[in-house]
């Protein structure tokens, strides 16, 4: 099978190929008008535009897509180290295990798991003593301030990449409906060629690069 890029190519030179070359066109001109040619141009250019369209938003929708899921992951790699440390600390302490859920299994769905993340380190930082004793390994509170931070913009990030992955599928089927459109007139204007060339004279278009079977 052709690869999209390669299909392009033939088909801007046969558009192209007919359209620049006078011969061909008055030959099929009862069939193909100067205006039915312009559309095959027209639907070129949509195709090669949608195509760059889509490039672009897939990028964004990547882009968007890595931002949110290190966000997420930063989070979630500070919250299991505050698990690892009050387990360390306060393995006697029950009540500080609850308050920092410690012993609760960790939400998968996004929104109970931002929840849970929140209330674990919103729980360090309310209170200094166990603040003071994560400090010692790394769990500073300039450092559950930053996670904390970066739960009030997790949810935008989610949206936002939300977005970006709806308008890049959006783009896909653009790219898909413009290509399709650009296929169907090309395969007309191949077997309108097919009708008024054969044999020898097939060389005429071979000449400008236009391969009709």
């Amino acid at each position: 099978m052709e690869t999209y890029e390669k299909t392009m190519e033939k088909n801007r030179v046969l558009i192209y190929g007919v359209r620049d070359n006078a011969s061909i066109k008055e030959r099929i001109a009862l069939i193909y008008s100067e205006d039915r040619l312009a559309t095959g141009d027209e639907l070129y250019i949509a195709a090669k535009e949608a195509r760059q369209n889509q490039r672009l938003e897939k990028l964004e929708s990547l882009e968007a897509s890595r931002i949110f899921n290190e966000t997420k992951d930063e989070i979630h790699e500070g919250v299991i180290k505050v698990r690892k440390a009050a387990r360390y600390f306060y393995k006697n302490d029950p009540g500080t295990l609850k308050l920092l859920l410690a012993d609760e299994a960790v939400p998968t769905n996004f929104a109970q798991w931002k929840q849970h993340s929140f209330d674990t380190l919103k729980a360090v930082e309310q209170n200094a003593d166990i603040q003071a004793k994560f400090a010692l390994v790394e769990l500073t509170p300039e450092a559950i301030a930053a996670y904390l931070g970066k739960i009030e913009a997790v949810e935008q990030l989610r949206l936002n990449a939300e977005k970006e992955d709806g308008e890049a599928q959006q783009a896909s089927q653009k790219k898909q409906e413009t290509f399709d459109a650009l296929h169907a007139y090309c395969v007309d204007l191949r077997e309108c060629l097919d009708l008024f060339y054969s044999g020898p004279e097939r060389q005429k278009l071979e000449e400008v690069g236009i391969i009709v079977k």
